[in-house]
Protein backbone atom coordinates (compact mmCIF):
# COMPACT_ATOMS: atom_id res chain seq x y z
CA UNK A 1 0.00 0.00 0.00
CA UNK A 2 2.94 2.40 0.99
CA UNK A 3 4.24 2.30 -2.37
CA UNK A 4 0.82 2.95 -4.05
CA UNK A 5 0.69 5.73 -1.69
CA UNK A 6 4.46 6.98 -3.33
CA UNK A 7 3.73 6.90 -6.69
CA UNK A 8 0.64 9.10 -5.94
CA UNK A 9 3.71 11.68 -5.95
CA UNK A 10 3.90 10.64 -9.95
CA UNK A 11 0.93 12.52 -10.66
CA UNK A 12 2.83 15.88 -9.68
CA UNK A 13 5.45 15.27 -11.86
CA UNK A 14 2.60 14.39 -14.80
CA UNK A 15 0.93 17.99 -14.91
CA UNK A 16 4.06 19.97 -14.17
CA UNK A 17 5.91 18.14 -17.03
CA UNK A 18 3.28 17.89 -19.02
CA UNK A 19 3.36 21.83 -19.60
CA UNK A 20 6.74 20.97 -21.13
CA UNK A 21 7.52 20.88 -25.00
CA UNK A 22 4.67 21.74 -27.38
CA UNK A 23 4.27 23.21 -30.24
CA UNK A 24 4.73 26.93 -29.81
CA UNK A 25 2.17 27.79 -32.27
CA UNK A 26 -0.20 28.40 -29.65
CA UNK A 27 1.29 31.40 -28.18
CA UNK A 28 1.06 33.53 -31.14
CA UNK A 29 0.12 37.26 -29.92
CA UNK A 30 -0.74 38.58 -33.79
CA UNK A 31 -1.62 36.48 -37.14
CA UNK A 32 1.31 36.59 -39.47
CA UNK A 33 1.32 35.65 -43.30
CA UNK A 34 3.09 32.16 -43.80
CA UNK A 35 7.05 32.53 -43.60
CA UNK A 36 10.13 31.06 -46.00
CA UNK A 37 10.49 27.40 -44.87
CA UNK A 38 13.19 27.32 -42.39
CA UNK A 39 15.09 24.52 -43.95
CA UNK A 40 15.34 26.27 -47.35
CA UNK A 41 16.91 29.63 -46.05
CA UNK A 42 20.52 29.08 -45.31
CA UNK A 43 23.23 30.03 -43.29
CA UNK A 44 24.19 33.04 -45.00
CA UNK A 45 20.75 34.43 -45.93
CA UNK A 46 19.67 33.59 -42.40
CA UNK A 47 19.39 36.85 -40.22
CA UNK A 48 22.27 36.79 -37.65
CA UNK A 49 20.29 38.49 -34.65
CA UNK A 50 16.34 38.50 -34.53
CA UNK A 51 15.04 41.42 -32.45
CA UNK A 52 11.90 40.27 -31.34
CA UNK A 53 9.96 36.61 -31.42
CA UNK A 54 7.35 36.22 -33.88
CA UNK A 55 4.67 33.87 -34.34
CA UNK A 56 5.04 32.69 -37.80
CA UNK A 57 5.17 28.78 -38.77
CA UNK A 58 4.80 28.18 -42.49
CA UNK A 59 1.97 26.96 -43.63
CA UNK A 60 2.49 23.11 -44.28
CA UNK A 61 4.79 22.23 -41.44
CA UNK A 62 5.43 18.96 -40.21
CA UNK A 63 7.48 17.53 -37.69
CA UNK A 64 7.35 14.35 -35.01
CA UNK A 65 8.10 15.44 -31.48
CA UNK A 66 9.93 12.57 -29.34
CA UNK A 67 8.76 13.73 -25.51
CA UNK A 68 11.01 11.41 -22.46
CA UNK A 69 10.05 11.89 -18.68
CA UNK A 70 11.18 10.32 -15.80
CA UNK A 71 10.73 10.81 -12.16
CA UNK A 72 12.14 9.21 -9.29
CA UNK A 73 10.63 9.27 -5.53
CA UNK A 74 11.84 7.98 -2.19
CA UNK A 75 12.15 8.65 1.66
CA UNK A 76 15.77 9.06 2.36
CA UNK A 77 17.06 6.05 4.53
CA UNK A 78 14.47 3.87 3.56
CA UNK A 79 14.02 1.13 0.64
CA UNK A 80 10.51 2.65 -0.31
CA UNK A 81 11.22 3.76 -3.85
CA UNK A 82 9.29 3.99 -6.84
CA UNK A 83 9.96 5.78 -10.16
CA UNK A 84 7.81 6.30 -13.43
CA UNK A 85 9.26 6.62 -17.49
CA UNK A 86 7.26 7.55 -19.97
CA UNK A 87 8.31 8.10 -24.01
CA UNK A 88 5.54 9.48 -26.26
CA UNK A 89 5.99 9.96 -29.92
CA UNK A 90 4.24 12.52 -31.97
CA UNK A 91 3.42 13.59 -35.49
CA UNK A 92 2.82 17.14 -35.78
CA UNK A 93 1.27 19.49 -38.34
CA UNK A 94 0.34 22.81 -38.54
CA UNK A 95 -1.45 24.56 -40.95
CA UNK A 96 -3.03 27.40 -41.92
CA UNK A 97 -7.02 28.23 -42.89
CA UNK A 98 -7.91 31.70 -42.97
CA UNK A 99 -7.08 33.33 -40.04
CA UNK A 100 -6.11 30.61 -37.83
CA UNK A 101 -4.26 27.89 -37.36
CA UNK A 102 -5.04 24.37 -37.02
CA UNK A 103 -2.25 22.24 -35.08
CA UNK A 104 -2.67 18.66 -35.52
CA UNK A 105 -1.05 16.07 -33.07
CA UNK A 106 -1.33 12.50 -33.72
CA UNK A 107 0.30 10.03 -31.23
CA UNK A 108 2.25 7.44 -32.78
CA UNK A 109 4.22 5.25 -30.15
CA UNK A 110 3.93 5.18 -26.49
CA UNK A 111 6.00 3.36 -24.22
CA UNK A 112 4.90 3.99 -20.04
CA UNK A 113 6.77 2.08 -17.34
CA UNK A 114 6.75 1.91 -13.63
CA UNK A 115 9.54 0.76 -11.47
CA UNK A 116 10.86 -0.81 -14.76
CA UNK A 117 8.11 -2.72 -15.76
CA UNK A 118 6.12 -1.96 -18.68
CA UNK A 119 2.77 -0.74 -18.06
CA UNK A 120 2.19 -0.39 -21.76
CA UNK A 121 4.22 -0.12 -24.90
CA UNK A 122 3.71 0.02 -28.52
CA UNK A 123 2.90 1.69 -31.94
CA UNK A 124 -0.46 3.02 -31.13
CA UNK A 125 -3.27 2.61 -34.06
CA UNK A 126 -4.77 5.78 -35.20
CA UNK A 127 -7.38 7.50 -32.99
CA UNK A 128 -5.10 9.23 -30.12
CA UNK A 129 -4.89 12.81 -31.73
CA UNK A 130 -5.55 16.06 -31.24
CA UNK A 131 -6.53 19.17 -33.15
CA UNK A 132 -5.78 22.12 -31.56
CA UNK A 133 -7.60 25.39 -33.64
CA UNK A 134 -6.17 28.95 -32.92
CA UNK A 135 -7.48 32.13 -33.31
CA UNK A 136 -5.67 34.69 -34.65
CA UNK A 137 -4.14 35.83 -31.25
CA UNK A 138 -3.11 32.44 -30.60
CA UNK A 139 -5.60 31.75 -28.18
CA UNK A 140 -6.89 27.89 -28.18
CA UNK A 141 -10.48 28.20 -29.60
CA UNK A 142 -11.06 24.74 -29.45
CA UNK A 143 -9.05 21.17 -28.99
CA UNK A 144 -10.62 18.57 -30.91
CA UNK A 145 -10.27 14.41 -30.40
CA UNK A 146 -8.74 12.17 -28.38
CA UNK A 147 -12.49 10.24 -27.27
CA UNK A 148 -10.42 7.20 -28.11
CA UNK A 149 -7.62 7.60 -26.22
CA UNK A 150 -8.83 4.95 -23.16
CA UNK A 151 -9.50 2.30 -25.81
CA UNK A 152 -6.14 2.68 -27.98
CA UNK A 153 -3.73 2.60 -25.33
CA UNK A 154 -5.87 -0.24 -23.27
CA UNK A 155 -4.61 -1.95 -26.41
CA UNK A 156 -1.14 -1.59 -25.42
CA UNK A 157 -1.15 -2.31 -21.97
CA UNK A 158 0.96 -5.12 -20.28
CA UNK A 159 -1.41 -8.17 -19.52
CA UNK A 160 -3.06 -7.27 -16.09
CA UNK A 161 -2.37 -3.55 -16.26
CA UNK A 162 -5.42 -2.59 -18.31
CA UNK A 163 -6.95 -0.89 -15.57
CA UNK A 164 -4.56 1.29 -14.42
CA UNK A 165 -3.25 2.03 -17.89
CA UNK A 166 -6.62 3.79 -18.17
CA UNK A 167 -7.05 5.36 -15.20
CA UNK A 168 -3.43 6.71 -14.94
CA UNK A 169 -3.23 8.44 -18.73
CA UNK A 170 -6.36 9.66 -19.38
CA UNK A 171 -8.19 11.58 -22.76
CA UNK A 172 -7.70 14.85 -20.05
CA UNK A 173 -3.90 14.04 -19.43
CA UNK A 174 -3.02 13.54 -22.84
CA UNK A 175 -4.91 16.78 -23.56
CA UNK A 176 -3.24 18.21 -21.18
CA UNK A 177 0.11 17.36 -23.33
CA UNK A 178 -1.25 18.70 -26.50
CA UNK A 179 -2.75 21.88 -25.45
CA UNK A 180 -1.33 23.54 -22.51
CA UNK A 181 2.64 22.98 -22.35
CA UNK A 182 3.23 25.84 -24.05
CA UNK A 183 1.69 27.50 -21.30
CA UNK A 184 4.63 27.17 -19.26
CA UNK A 185 7.27 27.72 -21.68
CA UNK A 186 5.80 30.16 -24.43
CA UNK A 187 3.20 31.72 -22.68
CA UNK A 188 4.64 35.56 -23.01
CA UNK A 189 7.19 34.63 -25.47
CA UNK A 190 5.78 36.08 -28.50
CA UNK A 191 6.59 40.13 -29.17
CA UNK A 192 9.58 39.55 -26.28
CA UNK A 193 12.60 40.87 -27.75
CA UNK A 194 15.12 37.99 -28.39
CA UNK A 195 18.47 39.84 -27.96
CA UNK A 196 20.67 38.02 -25.42
CA UNK A 197 20.12 39.35 -22.03
CA UNK A 198 16.57 40.31 -22.68
CA UNK A 199 14.29 38.60 -19.76
CA UNK A 200 10.63 38.84 -18.46
CA UNK A 201 9.09 37.30 -16.08
CA UNK A 202 5.12 35.44 -15.81
CA UNK A 203 3.54 35.29 -12.65
CA UNK A 204 0.29 32.97 -12.54
CA UNK A 205 -2.69 33.49 -10.18
CA UNK A 206 -2.47 33.05 -6.43
CA UNK A 207 -2.73 29.13 -5.64
CA UNK A 208 -0.85 28.09 -8.83
CA UNK A 209 1.26 25.42 -8.43
CA UNK A 210 4.17 27.37 -10.41
CA UNK A 211 3.72 30.94 -8.77
CA UNK A 212 5.63 32.34 -11.52
CA UNK A 213 8.84 31.90 -14.15
CA UNK A 214 11.15 33.84 -15.77
CA UNK A 215 12.25 33.70 -19.17
CA UNK A 216 16.10 34.87 -20.13
CA UNK A 217 17.41 34.76 -23.44
CA UNK A 218 21.09 33.01 -22.89
CA UNK A 219 22.30 33.38 -26.26
CA UNK A 220 21.67 32.93 -30.11
CA UNK A 221 23.57 30.48 -32.02
CA UNK A 222 22.88 28.06 -35.30
CA UNK A 223 19.62 25.02 -34.97
CA UNK A 224 21.36 23.80 -38.83
CA UNK A 225 20.79 26.34 -40.89
CA UNK A 226 18.64 28.71 -38.97
CA UNK A 227 19.31 31.15 -35.92
CA UNK A 228 17.43 29.83 -32.57
CA UNK A 229 17.56 31.69 -29.11
CA UNK A 230 18.41 29.54 -26.17
CA UNK A 231 16.01 30.12 -23.60
CA UNK A 232 16.28 30.00 -19.92
CA UNK A 233 13.16 29.12 -17.61
CA UNK A 234 13.50 29.52 -13.76
CA UNK A 235 10.35 28.40 -12.26
CA UNK A 236 9.15 29.57 -9.08
CA UNK A 237 6.81 26.54 -7.49
CA UNK A 238 5.14 26.74 -4.41
CA UNK A 239 5.91 24.12 -2.27
CA UNK A 240 2.88 23.72 -0.50
CA UNK A 241 1.61 21.28 -3.59
CA UNK A 242 4.46 19.04 -3.33
CA UNK A 243 4.13 19.04 0.99
CA UNK A 244 0.24 18.03 0.77
CA UNK A 245 1.19 15.16 -1.18
CA UNK A 246 3.97 14.40 0.91
CA UNK A 247 1.96 14.56 4.22
CA UNK A 248 -0.60 12.13 2.42
CA UNK A 249 1.59 9.83 2.31
CA UNK A 250 3.74 9.61 5.20
CA UNK A 251 -0.07 9.48 6.73
CA UNK A 252 -0.81 6.55 4.96
CA UNK A 253 2.83 4.88 6.23
CA UNK A 254 1.99 6.06 10.01
CA UNK A 255 -1.83 4.78 9.76
CA UNK A 256 -0.48 1.37 8.41
CA UNK A 257 1.93 0.82 11.55
CA UNK A 258 -0.55 1.70 13.94
CA UNK A 259 0.15 5.37 14.84
CA UNK A 260 -1.99 8.84 14.50
CA UNK A 261 -1.73 10.42 10.84
CA UNK A 262 -3.14 13.54 12.59
CA UNK A 263 0.10 14.20 13.95
CA UNK A 264 1.97 14.27 10.94
CA UNK A 265 3.00 17.95 10.06
CA UNK A 266 5.39 19.81 7.34
CA UNK A 267 9.14 20.67 8.91
CA UNK A 268 10.92 21.72 5.33
CA UNK A 269 9.42 22.22 2.15
CA UNK A 270 12.26 22.90 -1.18
CA UNK A 271 10.88 22.52 -4.75
CA UNK A 272 13.04 24.10 -7.60
CA UNK A 273 12.40 23.50 -11.87
CA UNK A 274 14.53 24.79 -14.61
CA UNK A 275 14.29 24.49 -17.88
CA UNK A 276 15.84 25.54 -21.62
CA UNK A 277 14.64 25.35 -24.77
CA UNK A 278 15.85 26.43 -28.57
CA UNK A 279 13.37 28.01 -30.77
CA UNK A 280 13.56 29.96 -33.97
CA UNK A 281 12.82 33.50 -32.67
CA UNK A 282 11.25 34.08 -36.76
CA UNK A 283 8.88 31.93 -36.89
CA UNK A 284 8.67 30.29 -33.07
CA UNK A 285 9.73 26.78 -33.98
CA UNK A 286 11.00 24.50 -31.70
CA UNK A 287 14.48 22.47 -31.79
CA UNK A 288 14.64 20.89 -28.40
CA UNK A 289 13.55 21.49 -25.07
CA UNK A 290 14.40 20.19 -21.64
CA UNK A 291 13.74 20.08 -18.00
CA UNK A 292 14.80 19.28 -14.83
CA UNK A 293 13.12 19.07 -11.37
CA UNK A 294 14.16 18.09 -7.67
CA UNK A 295 12.22 18.78 -4.17
CA UNK A 296 12.15 17.12 -1.07
CA UNK A 297 9.94 17.89 1.93
CA UNK A 298 10.38 16.73 5.91
CA UNK A 299 7.29 15.53 7.29
CA UNK A 300 7.18 15.11 11.41
CA UNK A 301 5.47 11.97 12.02
CA UNK A 302 4.75 10.92 15.86
CA UNK A 303 8.13 9.25 16.55
CA UNK A 304 10.21 10.22 13.55
CA UNK A 305 10.24 12.25 10.63
CA UNK A 306 10.69 11.41 7.20
CA UNK A 307 12.24 13.18 3.94
CA UNK A 308 10.62 12.10 0.51
CA UNK A 309 12.61 12.99 -2.66
CA UNK A 310 11.46 13.62 -5.35
CA UNK A 311 13.98 14.40 -8.94
CA UNK A 312 12.54 13.99 -12.50
CA UNK A 313 13.63 14.89 -16.63
CA UNK A 314 11.99 15.79 -19.28
CA UNK A 315 13.40 15.75 -22.97
CA UNK A 316 11.89 17.01 -25.68
CA UNK A 317 13.56 16.79 -29.18
CA UNK A 318 12.25 17.52 -32.99
CA UNK A 319 12.94 15.97 -36.16
CA UNK A 320 11.71 17.66 -38.78
CA UNK A 321 10.31 16.46 -42.44
CA UNK A 322 10.57 18.11 -46.22
CA UNK A 323 9.87 21.94 -46.38
CA UNK A 324 6.51 22.90 -47.41
CA UNK A 325 6.68 25.09 -50.14
CA UNK A 326 6.75 28.76 -49.47
CA UNK A 327 3.79 30.75 -51.09
CA UNK A 328 5.91 33.60 -51.11
CA UNK A 329 9.06 35.41 -50.84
Amino acid sequence: MFVRQLNRLARLGLAVTACLGATSAACSKESAPPAQSPALTSAAEAPVSTQTFRFAPPDGTQFVRNDHHKQERSIAGTEARSSDEQELKWKVAINRKGDRYHVKQDLVSASFKRDGKVLAEGKVKPGIGAELVLDRDGNIVEVRGLDKTAARLRELAAPGMEKEVEQTFTPQYLADIVANRYRVLFGETIGQHATPGSSWTITNPPGSFVASRKVTVERQEMCGTVMCARLRVDFKVDPKVMSAAAVKLVKARVQDAGGDPSKVTVRTASYGMSGTMLTEPATMLSHGASLSDVGSVTVAGPNQQMTVEVKGSTEISYEYGPSPVASAK
